[in-house]
Order: C-alpha cells, then structure tokens, then sequence
C-alpha cells in the first residue's frame, strides 16, 4: 500500500504538470515526455532483436514510437496532453 507521504508526493509532482502549461515545449509535464521518450527510443535502437535487417526500426520511427508512448504515459499518471 502506498504511504500519504509517497501520495502527497505525486500529487504535488502531477499538479506542477497540470500548472506549467503541458502542451508547451519547455514545460515540466515537456521535460517529463522527452525524457520518457529517449529512454523509448534508446531501449527500442539498442535492442539487439529489433537491430537484426528483418526487423530493423527506422530512427524516425523509433522517434515516433517513443513519443507516442510518453505521451499515453502522461496522459495515464498525470492527465496531461504532451506531444513531441
């Protein structure tokens, strides 16, 4: 179960997203999406299966991918619309 402390805690970190203008590049909630997404992007060009020709992702849409999963993940924990 998760403690008050730790709630309260990610309350204040998903209200800072809400209050600094998420849909503007440069905002925390921005911060949040673009770091999630190069660790995305990073996880699916460093995977040795995804790297073999048959499979081969394209940089760009590796880029695409990762940006569409950090902004499903930001939209599900802080109910936020971030984009690229």
């Amino acid at each position: 179960m998760v403690s008050d402390e730790v709630a309260k805690a990610f309350e204040v970190i998903k209200q800072a997203t809400i209050d600094d203008k998420p849909s503007e590049k440069g905002s925390y909630a921005h911060s949040w999406h673009c770091n999630i997404a190069m660790m995305c992007y990073d996880a699916i060009m460093t995977d040795n299966e995804i790297r073999q020709p048959m499979f081969r992702v394209s940089d760009s849409a590796a880029h695409k991918i990762g940006n569409d999963a950090a902004s499903r993940f930001m939209k599900l924990y802080f109910d936020v619309e971030t984009k690229a």
